[in-house]
């Protein structure tokens, strides 16, 4: 269910319950953002609004084409495979400079963020908290490489791959395999074997990558928005 916007929402307030509407289907790709509708359903002035169109811009999951309004962006077949390149780079570099032993306290924080995580999905509780949690974890991994510019990095084209990789959190089997995973990725830096972990954070982005290219096959645009 989308959550419920509140009278006088603030800018973030909006933007965050909008993304959330991306990243889980309720808004679909292409689907137009007007102001007017934006300031209906959120009783908002057309200045928030715009402030609202303009930080979704930022984020690189809406566009607004000169002289239209505002959409939900569709995604280029190169723009993923670019998007996803540079994904790969950086969370195989992360794992490559990591310090290892990890910090003792980081990787217990760490551990108990997969414990949340792992019952959340066990559980089926609802997708928005997975997915935070899910972010948690992979913040707190990224994080045990102790190169901030790095870490904000990932976290930039993770955001911008959020309409593609969220594809998979309404998976069961797929959530349940993230899950194993992340429990491999402890498991590897407990054993201070980098190799392993770069491996797995590379492919622990591919099968909601795969969904999601399935599922846009016969509609995806071979070039970016313009």
């Amino acid at each position: 269910m989308s959550p419920q916007p509140t009278r006088n929402a603030s800018v973030a307030e909006i933007v965050e319950i909008l993304e959330a509407d991306i990243i889980f289907g309720r808004l679909r790709p292409n689907q137009e953002l007007t102001e007017d509708m934006l300031m209906d359903r959120f009783d908002a002035k057309r200045h928030v609004v715009r402030s609202v169109i303009q930080e979704l811009m930022g984020r690189r999951i809406v566009v607004k084409p000169r002289s239209k309004s505002a959409r939900v962006k569709d995604f280029a077949r190169k723009e993923v495979d670019e998007i996803y390149h540079m994904r790969e780079l950086l969370q195989r570099d992360a794992a490559m400079i990591m310090p290892l032993p990890a910090d003792a306290a980081a990787l217990a924080a760490l551990k108990e963020t997969h414990v949340k995580h792992a019952a959340a999905v066990s559980v089926e509780a609802d997708v928005s908290l997975i997915h935070q949690l899910n972010d948690e974890f992979h913040d707190q991994l990224f994080a045990l490489s102790c190169n901030h510019e790095l870490c904000k990095a990932i976290a930039f084209y993770t955001e911008v791959s959020n309409p593609i990789r969220s594809y998979g959190i309404v998976e069961p089997a797929w959530l349940q395999q993230a899950v194993h995973e992340h429990a491999a990725m402890i498991r590897a830096i407990e054993r201070q074997d980098r190799t392993a972990l770069a491996h797995l954070v590379v492919d622990h982005m591919q099968p909601t990558r795969r969904r999601w290219e399935v599922l846009h096959t016969d509609r995806m645009p071979l070039h970016a928005d313009v």
